[in-house]
C-alpha cells in the first residue's frame, strides 16, 4: 500500500486540491527537463480522477505535442553521427520514455568524448529512472568529485531514495537548492520543496505523501476493493486505468495485490509482465517480474528470464541471488555456482546488497553471515508510525494462566502444523490459554479443523492490517506471542516491531535468527545452538532438553507399496533423498555419486516434480560416470502414500547446508535410518538433533568425508541398515523424539522462564529447560 495512506475514509477536499496541485507541478516540470513520457501519463492520471476539468485536457496537449515533436526529431535525423545531434537525439528518445535507447546514445556520446561529462551525466540519469542503481551510482561518485550540478543531487537523491536512505536523500535536496533555487524542476518531491520554500524535514514527508496521494488519485475505488478483499472488482477497476495508461505502476501494483490475494500467482506474474513491456522493460520493473515469478514457484521462467535480465544488470545482488536459487530448483547446479560464486565475497554482498535472509541460508554454513543478512533485511521491515493505543498487559499474577499466542498463515494441511497440533493437544490448559492468529487464504480442511478444537481461539487476521492485529493481540492480553514463519513465503513478520505482546519468540517456522531487535527469544536445543553459539543470534537463546522440533505420535500410512510400483529394482541397496531439490548442490550431489560408486548395485531415489529435473540429474550422474539408470525418481504424492514409500528405503540421506527437517522426522518414525551431515548453522543442524532425540546419534556425520564414508559402510552391510530399521521401529513409542506430551511440558516450561525473567523486570536473557526426568523441575540460567 502507499505511504502513509489509509483507504478507509475519502479524501477531504483540502488534501485532494494539495494531491491534484503536486501532480500538475510535477508534469509541468518534467516538460521543463524534457520528460514529456512523465507529463503525459500524469495528465491522463488527472484526466481520470477529475474527467470534467480542462486543464488536465490543455496539459495532456501540451505533452502529446512535446512528444510528437521529438518524435519527429528522431525520424528525420536517426542514424546521425554529429555529436549534438545525437545529444538532442537522446533527449528526444528520453522525451518519448525510450530509457533504453536515449542512454546507449548518452553513454555512446561520452566513450567518443570523455570529457562529455554532460553525456555521462545524462547516462546515469536514465539508469535510475530505469532502476539500474549499481550502474549510476559510481558515475553519479565519479562526477561530484569533479564538478556540482542540481541535476548531480538529483541523481543520488533519488539513489538514496532508492535505498530508504531518506536523511542522505533530504541533504542532496537541501544541497541542491542552496547552489539554484531552480534545482526543484530536477528533484524528487520538488514541487513541495518549491511550493514551501524549504526542504526540510515536514516537507520531505509532505512531499512523500503527496507523491503517493497524486500517482493514485485515480484509483481511490480499487485501492478500497483491495483492502476489502473485493478482488474481481480491485482487477476490473486496474485494467480501465491500464487500458489508458498502461506504465500506471500504481494500477499494476493494485492489480498484482488483488491477484496475489486470488492465489492467482501466475496471473499476477502476467501482470507484471504487461507492465514491463509498458515501461520499456525497465530493469526494476523486469526485477519485480523475476520477484513474482518466484514467488509462483515458475523457476523455469526465472532462469531463462534472469539470464537476459543478468546480462543488463550484471551488478544487482539480489536479483542474481533470486536468478541462483531458482537454478537450484530446476537443478541448473553449474549456474547456481557461477553466479553464487559472484556474489564473493559473500558477507560484503550482504551488506550492500541486502539479500534474501531465506536464501542466504543455503548460500553458506555460517550462521554469522545468516545473522548479517537477517539483520539487514529486519531494518527495512515496515514498523509502526504511531504509538498503539491499547496498553500492554501487565505480567500474570501467581496462578493466573499464561496466555500465549501463535500467529501463523500455515494453518491448514503444511508440515508446520503436522508437526505441532500433538503438542497444543497435549499442552496443560489449567496453566496455560491457547490463541491461533491465522492470516492465510486457504480454506478450512481437517488440519486446521483439528487445530481449531487444540486450543482456545482461533482468530483469523488475514484482513486486518498490522496495527490492528497488534492492538487485538494486545486486548487479548497475550503474555507471549509466537511467529512460526520468520522469513518464509507470505510472512507477516514486521508484525513484531509493533510490539503486539511483551514477549515475542522465534520458534519452528524459520530455521535462523530474525535478527529483529524485537524478538526477544528464540526456542532451540543442545545440538542445533551448542553452548558458545549463542553470539550468531540476535535473540536470547533457550534450550528445550531434547529437540526444539515437535512430533506426531502417529501418523496415517497405507501399505507399503512393492519395488515393482514404485520403479525400484528387485535387488539392491536403495539409498534416498525426499527433499526439495533445490537443496541439492553440486557438492552435495558429487558426494552422493561417490556413494553409488562405493556400493555395487545401489540405487539413489529422489522426487521430482518435473521429468526435464530427472533428465539433468541423470545428465550429471553420467559425467560422474555413474549410471544414470541408478538414479530413480519417484512423484509428488498425498502424505499417507509418500510415508509408506519409506518402507523400501535403506537409508535415507540429509541434504546440506539446507538440511532435512520434517522429512528427517517422518522417515525415521517409518523406521528408515537417516544419515545426518550437520555443520554450524542452524538449518544444518536440525537432522542431527531429531537423530539425537531418536536415540541414532551415531548417524550423524560432521563433514562430507565422514558423510560419504559412513554411507558406503552402511550400504555395503545391509545388516547394519536391518538393525538400524529395527531399532527405530522398536523405539518409537519411547524415544522423547515422538513424545507430544513430553514436548508440551518443556515447551511450557520455557514459556513460564520467559515470563519469569519478565517479572522479576530482567531483560530477556538464555536459559535451559530443565528436562521433566529431572528434579527439581527449574529452567537453568546460562550465563
Amino acid at each position: 500500500m502507499a505511504r502513509a495512506l489509509e483507504w478507509s475514509r475519502p479524501l477531504d477536499e483540502r488534501t485532494l486540491r494539495h494531491a491534484v496541485d503536486y501532480a500538475t507541478r510535477s508534469a509541468e516540470a518534467a516538460l521543463q527537463r524534457n520528460e514529456a513520457s512523465i507529463a503525459v501519463r500524469i495528465a491522463r492520471q488527472l484526466g481520470l480522477a477529475q474527467p470534467d476539468v480542462a486543464a488536465h485536457r490543455e496539459l495532456l496537449g501540451r505533452a502529446l505535442a512535446a512528444q510528437g515533436a521529438a518524435a519527429d526529431f528522431v525520424a528525420r535525423n536517426s542514424g546521425s553521427s554529429d555529436p549534438d545531434t545525437v545529444d538532442t537525439l537522446a533527449a528526444a528518445h528520453l522525451s518519448l520514455g525510450d530509457l533504453m535507447t536515449a542512454s546507449q546514445l548518452w553513454l555512446s556520446l561520452a566513450r567518443s568524448d570523455s570529457s562529455r561529462a554532460d553525456a555521462f551525466l545524462s547516462f546515469a540519469w536514465c539508469m535510475v529512472r530505469a532502476g539500474n542503481i549499481e550502474s549510476a551510482e559510481p558515475i553519479i561518485a565519479h562526477l561530484s568529485r569533479l564538478t556540482s550540478h542540481p541535476k548531480i543531487d538529483a541523481v543520488s537523491m533519488m539513489i538514496a531514495m532508492a535505498r530508504l536512505d531518506y536523511d542522505a536523500a533530504l541533504v542532496h535536496a537541501q544541497r541542491a537548492l542552496a547552489a539554484d533555487p531552480e534545482a526543484h524542476v530536477w528533484l524528487p518531491l520538488g514541487p513541495v520543496f518549491h511550493s514551501t520554500g524549504v526542504a526540510n524535514e515536514a516537507s520531505f514527508a509532505l512531499g512523500m505523501r503527496l507523491e503517493d496521494l497524486s500517482a493514485i488519485l485515480h484509483l481511490y475505488e480499487v485501492g478500497q476493493h483491495v483492502q476489502a478483499g473485493r478482488n474481481r472488482e480491485a482487477v476490473a477497476g486496474a485494467d480501465v486505468a491500464l487500458a489508458l495508461v498502461p506504465d500506471d505502476r500504481w494500477a499494476a501494483m493494485f492489480k498484482i495485490m488483488a491477484l496475489m490475494a486470488s492465489e492467482d500467482k501466475l496471473g499476477a506474474a502476467k501482470a507484471q509482465a504487461d507492465l514491463a513491456a509498458a515501461t520499456g522493460a525497465r530493469l526494476d520493473v523486469l526485477t519485480r517480474l523475476v520477484d513474482l515469478l518466484f514467488d509462483a514457484s515458475a523457476h523455469q521462467q526465472v532462469v531463462d528470464l534472469g539470464r537476459i535480465v543478468r546480462e543488463r544488470l550484471p551488478q544487482h545482488s539480489a536479483l542474481l541471488s533470486t536468478i541462483a536459487h531458482s537454478a537450484s530448483h530446476v537443478v541448473e547446479m553449474d549456474l547456481a555456482d557461477e553466479i553464487l560464486a559472484s556474489l564473493e565475497p559473500l558477507g560484503e554482498t550482504i551488506v550492500k546488497a541486502g539479500l534474501s535472509p531465506f536464501m542466504v541460508l543455503a548460500m553458506t554454513d555460517d550462521p554469522a553471515l545468516q545473522r548479517i543478512a537477517s539483520e539487514r533485511r529486519a531494518r527495512i521491515l515496515p514498523g509502526p508510525t504511531e504509538t498503539l493505543d491499547v496498553p500492554m498487559p501487565a505480567p500474570p499474577a501467581s496462578g493466573e494462566r499464561l496466555r500465549i499466542g501463535y500467529f501463523s498463515n500455515d494453518f491448514h494441511n503444511h508440515a508446520t502444523l503436522k508437526l505441532l497440533t500433538e503438542a497444543l493437544e497435549c499442552t496443560d490448559r489449567s496453566r496455560f490459554e491457547v490463541v491461533a492468529y491465522s492470516y492465510d487464504a486457504f480454506p478450512e480442511d481437517g488440519e486446521r479443523t483439528r487445530l481449531k478444537a487444540a486450543v482456545d481461539r482461533f482468530e483469523d487476521v488475514t484482513l486486518l492490517t498490522e496495527t490492528e492485529t497488534a492492538s487485538l493481540v494486545r486486548r487479548d492480553g497475550i503474555h507471549v506471542l509466537v511467529d512460526l514463519k520468520g522469513y518464509t513465503g507470505g510472512s507477516r513478520l514486521s508484525l513484531l516491531k509493533y510490539r503486539a505482546a511483551p514477549i515475542q519468540v522465534n520458534w519452528l517456522g524459520y530455521p535462523g535468527t530474525y535478527g529483529l531487535a524485537e524478538t526477544d527469544y528464540i526456542i532451540a536445543d543442545p545440538f542445533i545452538i551448542p553452548a558458545g553459539a549463542e553470539a550468531d543470534y540476535s535473540e536470547a537463546v533457550v534450550r528445550l532438553p531434547d529437540c526444539y522440533q515437535p512430533n506426531r505420535r502417529s501418523r496415517t500410512v497405507v501399505e507399503t507399496p512393492t519395488r515393482e510400483m514404485v520403479g525400484l529394482p528387485e535387488t539392491g541397496f536403495v539409498f534416498a533423498s525426499f527433499n526439495h531439490v533445490y537443496k541439492v548442490g553440486g557438492t552435495l550431489f558429487a558426494a552422493w555419486m561417490d556413494i553409488l560408486k562405493g556400493v555395487p548395485g545401489s540405487v539413489l531415489w529422489l522426487l521430482s516434480k518435473d521429468p526435464a529435473i530427472g533428465e539433468r540429474l541423470r545428465a550429471r550422474a553420467e559425467e560422474h560416470g555413474v549410471d544414470p539408470t541408478r538414479l530413480v525418481f519417484g512423484p509428488v504424492m498425498d502424505n499417507e502414500y509418500h510415508l509408506a514409500r519409506y518402507g523400501l528405503v535403506d537409508l535415507a540421506l540429509d541434504t546440506f547446508p539446507v538440511g532435512s527437517h520434517t522429512t528427517a522426522s517422518d522417515a525415521l518414525w517409518m523406521g528408515a535410518p537417516l544419515l545426518a551431515l550437520s555443520g554450524r548453522s542452524f538449518v544444518s543442524r536440525v537432522s542431527g538433533s531429531i537423530l539425537k532425540a531418536a536415540g541414532m546419534e551415531q548417524l550423524i556425520a560432521g563433514s562430507f568425508d565422514e558423510y560419504t564414508a559412513k554411507a558406503i559402510a552402511i550400504g555395503n552391510d545391509p545388516g547394519t541398515a536391518r538393525a538400524l530399521r529395527e531399532a527405530l521401529v522398536r523405539g518409537r513409542d519411547s524415544v522423547p523424539l515422538f513424545d507430544p506430551a513430553r514436548f508440551a511440558a518443556h515447551l511450557g516450561r520455557a514459556y513460564e522462564g520467559m515470563v519469569d525473567i519478565w517479572r522479576r523486570g530482567e531483560a530477556p536473557h538464555a536459559f535451559d529447560v530443565a528436562s521433566v526426568d529431572e528434579a527439581p523441575a527449574r529452567s537453568v540460567e546460562v550465563a
